[in-house]
C-alpha cells in the first residue's frame, strides 16, 4: 500500500511539474537600442588660435610714467558647453637692463660712468604697473562684427581702484561665463604710475598670462557694485560683501542654497533670476524676473537662504542673478524707479541649468 501511495504521489508531481512547463502568460517587451553616454568638451581658442601661442609675445617697450598700453584679445568658446574662463598673471622676471645715471644716484650710488658704490637696484617695477580689466560678452565673433551688442559685460578693475601687477601676481581672475560657440572680448590695460621715480628706468619686467576654461560647477560668486557710471558699475572688491550661489547644474529640479553677506543690514532680500535684456519685451525694462527665494540680512548684513528645491519646468540659459531688496520688488517685477543697484550684490558670471525632466 506504501508503495502505490509513493507511486500516486510521484505521479501528482510529475503532472504538476507538467502544467507549469506548460502553462502560458500574455507578456510583451519592448527595448531601447542604441542609448549613449557621452561626455561633452571645454575648449577655448585666443585670437583664433588654438593653442593659443602668439609668435610675438606682447612687448611694452619704452613705458613711462603716465603711459598707457593696452593688450587685446578675444576668447571663443569652441567647445560644445558653457564654461567659466578665468585669468592669471605670473611674473617670472624683474630685472635691471643697464643703469643710468640717474636710477645709480636714486639707489644710493655713486656715478662715474658707471654705477658703483653702495648702490641698492629696486627691481619692482610691477609696483609701479597698475592694471585695468574689463570684458563683453557677444554672441558673434566683435572683430567680423564691430557694432554687435554686449550680451553680459564686467567692468572688473579700473584705474581708480590702483591695482598694482604686484597684488595680482599669480591669482585666478574671474573672467565670467562664455556660453557655448560665443565670444568674450577681453580688454587689458598697463599704466605705468605717474609718481614712478627713477629707480624704474630701464627696469624690465618678464610675466606669463594663462587662461583657464572650466565646466559649471554650480557655483556662482556674486558681488556688490558701485554704480556711480551706471552703463558701467564696477565690483566693489575686498569689503567683506558677497555672496555664492550654490545649484545643480543638471537636475530634474533647480536645488539651490545661498549664503553671504548683503550691502544692507536688516532688510528683507530676494533671491531672482534675471533675463538678459535682448530676452525683454521692449519698454518692459527691467521685466519679469524669477523669485528663487527671500530671506532677511541680521544685524551685519549676514542672509542665507536654506537648501531649496524648485520646480522650474524650464531649462536656465545665459541667465543673471541678483539678490535684490524685496522691498524694490511688487509680484515679479521691479516696481517703477525702484532700482537701488548699490544694494544689491550681483553675478561674477552668467549661470545654466538644465532641467533633466525636459
Amino acid at each position: 500500500m506504501k508503495r502505490i501511495l509513493l507511486s500516486l504521489l510521484t505521479i501528482g508531481l510529475v503532472s504538476v511539474g507538467v502544467f507549469g512547463a506548460t502553462k502560458a502568460f500574455f507578456t510583451d517587451t519592448e527595448t531601447s537600442k542604441n542609448n549613449t553616454f557621452s561626455a561633452g568638451t571645454i575648449d577655448i581658442a585666443v585670437d583664433g588660435e588654438n593653442p593659443w601661442s602668439r609668435s610675438t609675445p606682447y612687448q611694452f617697450t619704452d613705458m613711462k610714467p603716465s603711459q598707457i598700453e593696452y593688450a587685446n584679445f578675444v576668447i571663443k568658446n569652441v567647445g560644445s558647453n558653457p564654461a567659466n574662463v578665468w585669468k592669471k598673471i605670473d611674473i617670472t622676471k624683474e630685472e635691471d637692463k643697464t643703469i643710468t645715471e640717474s636710477e645709480c644716484e636714486y639707489g644710493g650710488g655713486t656715478w662715474d660712468g658707471t654705477c658703483s658704490g653702495n648702490y641698492t637696484a629696486k627691481n619692482d617695477i610691477s609696483s609701479a604697473i597698475r592694471y585695468d580689466l574689463a570684458v563683453w560678452v557677444y554672441d558673434v565673433d566683435p572683430n567680423q562684427n564691430p557694432g554687435a551688442s554686449a550680451k553680459w559685460w564686467q567692468i572688473i578693475y579700473t584705474d581708480e581702484m590702483d591695482k598694482r601687477l604686484n597684488t595680482l601676481n599669480g591669482q585666478n581672475i574671474l573672467l565670467g561665463m562664455i556660453p557655448a560657440g560665443w565670444y568674450m572680448k577681453v580688454q587689458q590695460s598697463y599704466h605705468m604710475d605717474p609718481d614712478t621715480g627713477n629707480w624704474a628706468q630701464s627696469d624690465v619686467m618678464t610675466f606669463d598670462i594663462t587662461l583657464t576654461a572650466e565646466q559649471l560647477k554650480g557655483t556662482v560668486l556674486m558681488e556688490n557694485k558701485n554704480f556711480a557710471n551706471e552703463s558701467n558699475p564696477t565690483i566693489v572688491h575686498n569689503d567683506g560683501i558677497q555672496g555664492t550661489l550654490t545649484y545643480g547644474v543638471r537636475d530634474s529640479k533647480f536645488n539651490f542654497s545661498f549664503s553671504g553677506k548683503a550691502p544692507l543690514a536688516d532688510t528683507d532680500y530676494t533671491l531672482i533670476f534675471y533675463p538678459e535684456p535682448w530676452s525683454t519685451p521692449s519698454g518692459q525694462w527691467p521685466g519679469p524676473v524669477i523669485i528663487l527665494g527671500t530671506a532677511h540680512s541680521d544685524g551685519s548684513g549676514n542672509v542665507s537662504i536654506p537648501p531649496t528645491s524648485l520646480e522650474l519646468n524650464q531649462n536656465i540659459r545665459n541667465m543673471k542673478v541678483w539678490l535684490v531688496k524685496s522691498a524694490d520688488l511688487s509680484g515679479n517685477n521691479f516696481k517703477p524707479w525702484a532700482w537701488n543697484g548699490n544694494d544689491y550684490l550681483f553675478e561674477l558670471g552668467m549661470m545654466d541649468y538644465y532641467d533633466a525632466d525636459l
